[in-house]
This record gives structure tokens, C-alpha cells and sequence, in this order.
């Protein structure tokens, strides 16, 4: 594919991170072809498996800060996730940048913006979620609240930051003016509770209304014969799904009645658990589209990998790992390793855009080749 395809092709962005937030939301923008350059000042924030998945794609330069100021200067879009104040104190507050360049595009990305009473706090994944509210909804009723997998209040916030840096970039070209975006990981969790949250606020109803793998007895996780799946039943859906069921007694009129259902919630819940043991995720995932019932199934990293569909369209990227210890793998199909340094990662998110894959590079590889595009070859 011709790099000039690319949605991004041409743009240049400077990333100073060392944390996920600031790497997932450049990630993007190297997919879609810009040209992401990241600073080496802040590294040891990655995990080996984020460093692959996050940083593949990117050239990697070691700068000191006149240096680092110069390049940002010379880029289209500076993403950055350092402490509030951190830049400026070293000549590169976003405000200065602008001043000198105006159609710069700055976004910081930290836990709790830039001012306020909690800007010069830390935080951590489970902090990030807890403060946006996203755990009073997570967990049993009667247990602690819990967090849900992986480090997603970061992958959220770079999310956000992805996208907010798109729309001010898009304003630059046609006003000549970019912008400085302070992203906040509290405020970008706040904004997923939906409606929740903010009922809790207006209704005066209690806090926390954790309910558990259910909403509703028809809006739900259940274990079935080889993991767990589960269905999100609207109105409109529920009477396919009893058919898919297939108990004579769901057609009576304490489940048929929305009213009279939530009130005999409770055994409804234990029948759907009982017919949810012996189904398969095969078996949800062929039933769903065959009978128009929103059926799921929760999918193990070994089942995402074998999946038909994302294999077709090229969801995975291959991505060498500069050499590194190889990284465990699957075998692919017939037993025949994927070679050592080498691994599967995340790419395209969607068809209909071109994208373009990479292999993680060595921190500072690029350094001379940065210079050369991007400062003249002046160091």
C-alpha cells in the first residue's frame, strides 16, 4: 500500500509520554499513517506487552529539552501526559509553543488536569476509576466495588485524547489556529457512567448501584458449557429471546408483563442461568443473528486470535519486536510456530480506512533519521 493513502500520511506528531494514555492515543495516528515520533525522557512506564503494542509504528529519539523544544515546533500535533508544569519548566509549556508556532495542536493527558484542587496528584488505573465514578456501578450490591480489567481509565483518556487532537488538528488546517487540550482520565471516565451517575445526583437516589453480572435478569453475563456469554434484551427483543429459550412457562404473564418480570426477576434469572449452562459461545453466537436476539460471548486472547472474522479483516498486526526475548505465541493453524521476536497485536480497529502496521524500534534508533526529516540535520 502506498503511504500516501493514509488518512494521516504527512502529519507529524511528537509524543512525550512515558505513560499509556499519551502512547495509546499516538498509536492511533500511526496507524492511520502519521508520522509519531516519541521521546525517550520518561520511559519505564510501559510493561513489556504495552511497549510492543503501544510503541510499534513510532520512531523513537533520544533529545535532550532544547532539542525536544525544536521538534515540537516542528511538529503538526504534541501529545504529552508529564505532570501539570512540567513542560513549562523546561522552556516547553504548551502556552509558549502556541505563542511562537500558532497552529500547534498541544494535548496533555493527566489524571486530573491541569488546575484545580487535584491537578498535582497521581493516580493510578484504579484510582482513575474510582474518581470518575465508573466504580460505583461495578461490583455485587452487597460486596466492594471492583474495577474493571486491564488499565482501561488510561486507554480511555488516550481515546479521548485521539480524537479531541484530530478535531483541533482538522480547525488548524482550515482556521490556521490549533488549540490546547486539557484531557483529564477522572473526566473522560466520568463521561462513560452514562446516565447513572448523574441520576444518582439529580434523583437523590443512593450511590452506587451496583448490580453485579445483571442489570436484569434479560440484560446480562451467565456462565455457560465453555466460558461466559450472555445477552442485552431490549424491549422489542425479549419475546425472540424466550423463543430462543424455549420454556413454556416464560410465555406466562409474569414474565411476558414488564412490570410483573421485574418483580419475578429473581426466578427468571435462575431459569436463564439454568439454559445458559448448557450453550456453548458457538452456539450463542449462531443462535443471535439466526433468531434477532443480542446474544454475546466473553472471548479468551486464544479465541480472539482464532477468530474468522478479524482475521479477514486484518485486525491483527504482526509486529517484530527489535530482537527481543519472543514474547509467548500461539501456534498458527497446523502447529508451525510464529518465529521468534515476533508477535500478534491489535491494529486496524475498522474497514473502510487504510492502515499501516510497524515494528517497535529500539529507544533512540531514530534519532540521526528524526534530525535529518524533521530539523534539517541540524542537531
Amino acid at each position: 500500500m502506498d503511504d500516501s493513502q493514509l488518512s494521516l500520511a504527512g502529519v507529524r506528531v511528537l509524543e512525550i509520554g512515558g505513560g499509556i494514555a499519551a502512547a495509546y492515543a499516538t498509536r492511533w495516528m500511526a496507524g492511520f499513517g502519521a508520522d509519531v515520533v516519541r521521546s525517550e525522557g520518561a520511559d519505564g512506564e510501559l510493561t513489556g506487552d504495552e511497549e510492543v503494542y503501544l510503541v510499534a509504528g513510532k520512531r523513537r529519539v533520544a533529545a535532550d529539552s532544547a532539542e525536544l523544544r525544536r521538534l515540537a515546533l516542528a511538529a503538526d500535533i504534541v501529545v504529552e501526559d508529564q505532570a501539570p508544569g512540567a513542560l513549562a519548566a523546561t522552556a516547553m509549556g504548551p502556552l509558549d509553543l502556541r505563542a511562537e508556532r500558532p497552529a500547534l495542536v498541544v494535548v496533555s493527558l493527566t489524571p486530573f488536569g491541569q488546575t484545580g484542587p487535584y491537578a498535582g496528584y497521581k493516580a493510578t488505573n484504579i484510582v482513575a476509576h474510582a474518581m470518575g465514578g465508573i466504580m460505583s456501578l461495578t461490583g455485587a450490591a452487597d460486596r466492594p466495588p471492583l474495577v474493571n480489567g486491564g488499565s482501561q481509565a488510561f486507554y480511555l483518556a488516550g481515546l479521548n485524547g485521539f480524537s479531541a487532537a484530530l478535531t483541533a488538528y482538522f480547525g488548524a488546517l482550515v482556521h490556521g489556529e490549533g488549540d490546547w487540550l486539557d484531557i483529564s482520565a477522572q473526566e473522560c471516565a466520568a463521561g462513560m457512567t452514562e446516565l447513572y451517575a448523574p441520576r444518582t445526583e439529580y434523583m437523590d437516589l443512593p450511590a452506587g448501584l451496583r448490580s453485579g453480572n445483571h442489570i436484569s435478569a434479560v440484560w446480562g453475563i451467565y456462565p455457560l458449557a465453555d466460558g461466559f456469554g450472555g445477552v442485552c434484551a431490549l424491549a422489542r427483543q425479549i419475546p425472540a429471546f424466550f423463543r430462543v429459550v424455549g420454556d413454556p412457562d416464560l410465555q406466562e404473564e409474569r414474565f411476558a408483563d414488564p412490570m410483573q418480570r421485574l418483580a419475578n426477576d429473581d426466578e427468571l434469572r435462575a431459569r436463564l442461568y439454568a439454559w445458559f449452562a448448557t450453550k456453548t459461545k458457538r452456539d450463542l453466537l449462531e443462535l443471535g443473528p439466526a433468531h434477532k436476539v443480542p446474544f454475546g460471548a466473553v472471548m479468551t486472547p486464544a479465541d480472539l486470535l482464532a477468530n474468522e472474522s478479524l482475521a479477514e479483516r486484518h485486525f491483527f498486526d504482526e509486529i517484530a519486536t527489535a530482537g527481543r526475548p519472543p514474547a509467548p505465541v500461539l501456534p498458527r493453524e497446523g502447529g508451525e510456530g510464529r518465529g521468534e521476536g515476533r508477535v500478534r497485536a491489535p491494529g486496524r480497529p475498522f474497514l473502510g480506512l487504510p492502515w499501516r502496521g510497524g515494528d517497535l524500534h529500539e529507544p533512540g534508533a531514530d534519532t540521526e533519521a528524526v534530525r535529518r526529516d524533521w530539523l534539517g540535520g541540524l542537531a
